[in-house]
């Protein structure tokens, strides 16, 4: 990735390199999960929905590698440090069908792009631009919203069991955000600097909103 024969970028605060880290191994293990669940998909429409989506993941984990590798960051070396904690979550949340995959999507997957962004509120310049740029999630939610309004509204049952696994995956985001600052140091440094009350409180109230959008209590 890096580029020849140009001026190199000045180098970046370390809480800006955690950050992005954190947030490019996301992207790169969003993009194994869907790849996967679009090839479990229901139909050839869903595969190939759930398929473009995966690009779309990729193609911000890209773009963050290549930030950080332009800024002469080590990207194996730092992404691979976050390996364990996302790793961790993703056994605990592992879906038991296709199902409860989109609304891992739906739910986890929100909830870290909304904890990202309220961090990235605090960056300046092109750091800032990028985050904004890789968490804007309107397409995601377009297809997984229609996808699962039409599951939930076909079956009542499936609709009370999708609830309660929301339920289950909001909490565990909610730790794994906290788990991933403990963690690192430099991505607490940024924490300390924010009303972590008002951030929890805001996740919390989107949350409630995108249930509120499939028909389901928070």
């Amino acid at each position: 990735m890096s580029e020849q024969g140009s001026t190199a970028p000045a180098a970046l605060d370390r809480r800006v390199v955690a950050l992005f880290s954190a947030i490019a191994y996301g992207e790169l293990a969003a993009y194994f999960r869907m790849s996967a669940d679009a090839a479990a998909a229901p139909s050839i429409n869903h595969s190939a929905s759930l398929a473009r989506l995966a690009t779309i993941e990729f193609s911000h984990y890209y773009d963050i590698a290549n930030f950080l590798d332009r800024h002469g960051v080590d990207v194996e070396l730092h992404l691979s440090q976050f390996a364990k904690t996302f790793e961790s979550f993703h056994d605990r949340t592992k879906p038991s069908n296709w199902n409860e995959s989109l609304m891992k999507a739906y739910v986890g997957d929100s909830i870290a792009i909304d904890f990202f962004r309220s961090l990235a509120e605090h960056l300046e310049g092109d750091a800032k631009d990028l985050v904004l740029k890789v968490s804007d999630s309107d397409e995601h939610h377009e297809f997984l919203v229609t996808t699962l309004s039409e599951i939930i509204a076909q079956d009542v049952r499936e609709a009370g069991r999708l609830a309660l696994w929301a339920r289950r995956l909001v909490g565990e985001a909610f730790a794994q955000a906290q788990t991933i600052a403990a963690e690192h140091q430099e991505l607490f440094d940024i924490l300390a600097e924010i009303d972590l009350s008002k951030t929890f409180k805001l996740l919390t109230e989107r949350h409630t909103h995108r249930m509120q959008t499939l028909g389901l209590a928070p």
